[in-house]
């Protein structure tokens, strides 16, 4: 009796935990914010594999630091909001996240966003911008002056591309400012004292050697 018992305890706990991970890759399918194509880039194990990326992502992937998109860090919002927690970052964002202020990462803030493009009540901001961010019309916090931005380095840029996604390529190793009110070179000297920052996978210290994005990341901590 005791081992039947068992055995139906583990079977339960097996049907409760792939009923979850169906909810959440459907969840995540329908929202918007899983870039698939980025997914598989960063990760080509998977893609040798032959994984499904948002299976994958749910069972493995956040919990390895892996993006579903360039403007979400599930280690960054599960220190911040979870506390650690076991618990998968996105789907979090999605059902309770957004609207409550969290950010899916330092450098876009989603209240300002839903103000300032004037998105209705229940839109999702980060899946608005990643939907329109080519369109080069959004900016995804308030210190990216897009237009100073473009009259800069629009040519660089080109047509139906990212600015931003530009200014984290570029930015650590041209210091080049987001706006005229921020001075990345003098930024870097006088507060970047630490060049190796501490963060659990490269592209999460890549964009940290960015001025800008290390000068939000300092102000979101201390907030």
């Amino acid at each position: 009796m005791a081992n039947r018992l068992r055995r139906w305890r583990a079977a339960a706990r097996s049907w409760s935990v792939q009923a979850r991970l169906l909810r959440e890759r459907r969840l995540i399918a329908g929202s918007g914010l899983f870039d698939e194509s980025l997914y598989l880039f960063e990760a080509p194990d998977v893609m040798r594999e032959e994984a499904e990326p948002i299976e994958h992502f749910c069972r493995f992937g956040w919990r390895e630091g892996r993006r579903p998109n360039l403007y979400f860090d599930p280690l960054w919002y599960r220190d911040r909001y979870l506390e650690g927690a076991d618990r998968n970052p996105l789907v979090h964002y999605l059902t309770i996240g957004e609207s409550a202020g969290c950010r899916p990462v330092c450098y876009f803030d989603p209240h300002w966003y839903a103000r300032t493009y004037r998105l209705p009540s229940r839109a999702n901001a980060l899946a608005h911008y990643l939907a329109h961010r080519r369109s080069q019309r959004f900016a995804p916090n308030p210190d990216f002056d897009l237009a100073f931005y473009l009259d800069r380095y629009g040519v660089e840029i080109g047509p139906n591309r990212d600015p931003f996604a530009h200014h984290l390529r570029f930015g650590a190793a041209r210091d080049i400012d987001p706006s005229p009110h921020f001075d990345a070179g003098h930024y870097r000297k006088s507060t970047m004292t630490d060049l190796t920052p501490e963060t659990r996978t490269p592209w999460a210290a890549a964009d940290l050697r960015v001025p800008l994005v290390h000068y939000l990341d300092t102000q979101y901590r201390r907030s």
